[in-house]
């Protein structure tokens, strides 16, 4: 029974992993190593873009892994049910009612004896998720994850900081890149109520420099440090490098200096290097082209569901969520059509795959 379900995991995962790489136009990992595969190790990321964040580092682990994610994705039966199976894990919080606290409890100890089991543990120590460019203060929720597998033995356990960072998180498509950094290991001894604060604090720092943070110190001067690093948006896949320019755009303003003119110092002369990057030698008539060929997705997706979404945060799940839905049946769909009124099986079959492939080329190449 425990092989099916691995095998059935491994091939949603495998699925989810093709579908990502449709979905984005760049998946770029840096920093990833096997070093503690086989340890007790707990993956820590910082939030941004909901379930998508959770499924870019799930393909990119290669390994088997718990998730704790939100209890309100769970509340559908039949969803619930899936995402148990294949490993997400509800976690509960204050705003979904105090007295659902107490349900954590049975959650907790399971991530206990996944830890024991020298498996894997992905959780997100912000506790909630932004778009916003920045690492928010850390929860003390995964210390508590750290009691319950220490109350099973004294192992130790890695915790393994991930820096998940977006060119532009609500548009598509984008690009994105997942850092990984150093692991860390803990042991039972120097975890208690004296040091959980340090703990937190550490982890942070170690996340800041793993993905764009642009301090709360800064926050007056946010839209405007946002629009200068977009002048080169690729700078948004190397968090090391804009973190950088950040500092020197903090520095311009303790000089009175002035973000315009650092930002025209830094990127002078890019202008063909980012309209390279964002493939604007597309020309009118393909873009035109993609928006024909998909009309029907397309205005399924404008006019009927993203309006329904209330937080930007949920903006590209709920895209992503669609189009590996509906693309499959969609191709189906002309196929069938085109066999039952053309009978030429080959023709039934060549139109949706070179409908496919025009997708991927526009996605990856043109839009």
């Amino acid at each position: 029974m425990i092989s099916v379900q691995n095998q059935v995991t491994n091939s949603v995962k495998a699925l989810v992993r093709f579908a990502l790489w449709c979905y984005f136009k760049h998946i770029v990992v840096t920093g990833f190593s096997k070093e503690n595969h086989d340890k007790s190790v707990m993956y820590l990321g910082n939030h941004q873009n909901a379930l998508l964040d959770a499924l870019l580092i799930a393909i990119t682990t290669r390994r088997k892994t718990t998730f704790l994610t939100r209890s309100d994705v769970f509340k559908n039966p039949l969803i619930g049910h899936l995402l148990r199976y294949i490993g997400m894990l509800p976690i509960y919080r204050f705003r979904d009612g105090v007295d659902t606290l107490s349900k954590n409890t049975p959650i907790f100890n399971r991530c206990g004896e996944v830890l024991h089991n020298h498996e894997a543990i992905l959780i997100f120590p912000e506790g909630n998720h932004d778009l916003k460019r920045r690492v928010r203060p850390l929860k003390k929720g995964f210390v508590s994850l750290l009691s319950h597998r220490w109350s099973i033995d004294k192992q130790p356990v890695y915790l393994s900081p991930i820096g998940v960072n977006y060119i532009k998180a609500v548009r598509f498509p984008d690009a994105v890149s997942i850092v990984y950094g150093q692991s860390h290991k803990v042991e039972p001894f120097e975890i208690n109520k004296d040091n959980t604060h340090s703990l937190l604090w550490a982890l942070h720092e170690k996340l800041a420099v793993l993905t764009t943070h642009i301090p709360e110190s800064l926050d007056g001067y946010y839209n405007q440090i946002d629009a200068a690093l977009e002048q080169d948006a690729r700078l948004f896949l190397n968090p090391l490098k804009t973190n950088d320019l950040i500092a020197q755009f903090e520095h311009a303003l303790q000089s009175k200096g002035s973000l315009e003119a650092v930002a025209s110092k830094i990127f002078k002369g890019n202008t063909d290097l980012i309209k390279s990057f964002f493939s604007r030698t597309g020309s009118l008539f393909l873009k035109l082209l993609y928006e024909f060929l998909n009309m029907v997705p397309l205005s399924i997706w404008r006019l009927f569901l993203k309006p329904r979404i209330k937080q930007p945060e949920f903006v590209s799940t709920a895209r992503f969520g669609f189009s590996i839905l509906f693309f499959p049946c969609y191709f189906l769909l002309l196929f069938i059509l085109i066999a039952v009124f053309t009978k030429n099986i080959g023709m039934a079959l060549a139109i949706p795959i070179g409908h496919f492939m025009m997708n991927l080329i526009f996605v990856k190449k043109i839009l």
